[in-house]
């Protein structure tokens, strides 16, 4: 992780750590159903952080022929049809994942 993120990472830390200790210091240790408030900037911040943390997906671009043998390109993680050949496109636009060709 670079500086910047980790500072953003302890930040964050920290001020969900408070918001914690003083919902626990009003009575409610086990915090069924109250809500903890935060600041917009460290709810931000925190989706920010999270993000770079999600795993992404790898998928391949699969060689196939439709009814009339024309040639597409099908995602093998969501089944999007490419009808052009889509060795340029990096990600797939209906499920995110990162994309390379099928060898």
């Amino acid at each position: 992780m670079n500086n910047r993120t980790e500072e953003l990472r302890q930040e964050c830390v920290e001020v969900l750590n408070a918001a914690i200790t003083e919902s626990e210091r009003g009575g409610n240790g086990e915090l069924d159903g109250d809500f903890i408030v935060i600041n917009y900037i460290t709810a931000k911040r925190m989706v920010e952080l999270l993000k770079k943390l999600e795993v992404p997906v790898y998928a391949k671009w699969r060689y196939d022929t439709d009814d009339e043998n024309r040639p597409r390109w099908k995602c093998s993680h969501c089944g999007k049809i490419c009808h052009k050949n889509p060795y340029d496109k990096k990600c797939c636009s209906v499920c995110g994942s990162r994309m390379r060709m099928e060898s």
